[in-house]
């Protein structure tokens, strides 16, 4: 009886550990190949990201520059493409999920995003006005951004950059609704495009510069604003009264640092039609 008691106890150890070998515990970690990308989908959120920046450039400078390409969770997309000689345009469109899903495989499995090193954390800026660039990705592995100063593997910032442009061919010129005016008085550069301010604008350009804090403004005035911003980069000359002020635009959840909209800004009064210079 006693041997029967043994033989048994060891025929259930046995088949214990057969089962055990059967049934490993699964590690999500070792397979990334199988993992279904999701995302959260409110309108708001940054799904993906690529943004460039200047080292130890101006503060007017940085608030106007805006990130190159940014997707959200409803599958908006906004990038900036060169228009010569020397401006630029702002681009939305939609993309449908199954659109959008195949952009974030391109990303994450043909560009081996979690593989990319954040290689600006490994060595010191070139130079003091280097340019720095980044990716963000938002996605259900968590959230993480790479950087780099000296290129990419894969070439992925300007592969993924090239998708955001000729992903959908329809599109439409970006023009926001409503966004925070920064002003700064400066010397007047003759080497620079400049334009008169017109006596019908919202503000007056002085008030705004000496207070120190951004406006807002929205409707006709901030478009006929933001497309001189963007023909110029930034570069244009507003005069009023003789002295010259440059002008930083940002909008909220587009520009980098935005601050949010102010509250009610979603129906704003109507301010009237300013007369700008043809």
């Amino acid at each position: 009886m006693l041997i029967w008691r043994r033989f048994a106890v060891l025929c259930s150890v046995l088949l214990a550990a057969a089962c055990g070998a059967a049934a490993p515990e699964p590690n999500p970690a070792a397979q990334p190949q199988g993992e279904v990308i999701s995302w959260d989908r409110n309108p708001n959120t940054i799904v993906m990201r690529l943004d460039r920046i200047i080292l130890n450039e101006s503060p007017r400078e940085r608030l106007n520059r805006l990130p190159a390409c940014t997707l959200y969770g409803d599958g908006r997309l906004i990038w900036v493409s060169f228009v010569p000689p020397g401006g630029e345009e702002v681009s939305e469109t939609y993309l449908d999920e199954v659109t959008m899903r195949s952009f974030l495989e391109f990303i994450i499995r043909d560009l081996n995003f979690y593989d990319l090193p954040d290689l600006a954390a490994q060595e010191f800026p070139p130079s003091e006005d280097a340019a720095q660039e980044s990716l963000t990705l938002n996605v259900s592995r968590g959230l993480r951004t790479i950087r780099s100063y000296r290129g990419w593997a894969n070439n992925a910032y300007i592969a993924i950059l090239e998708r955001c442009r000729t992903i959908n061919p329809q599109r439409a010129l970006f023009v926001p609704a409503g966004a925070w005016i920064t002003v700064y008085e400066e010397p007047r550069n003759p080497a620079l495009p400049e334009v008169g301010w017109p006596l019908t604008a919202p503000f007056r350009l002085a008030e705004v510069a000496a207070s120190g804090e951004a406006r807002w403004i929205s409707g006709v005035a901030l478009a006929q604003l933001w497309n001189y911003e963007r023909q110029t980069q930034g570069r244009i000359q507003w005069i009023e009264n003789n002295a010259a002020y440059r002008v930083a635009i940002q909008v909220p959840n587009i520009s980098r640092d935005s601050p949010p909209a102010p509250p009610g800004s979603e129906t704003p009064t109507p301010a009237p039609t300013p007369t700008w210079p043809s």
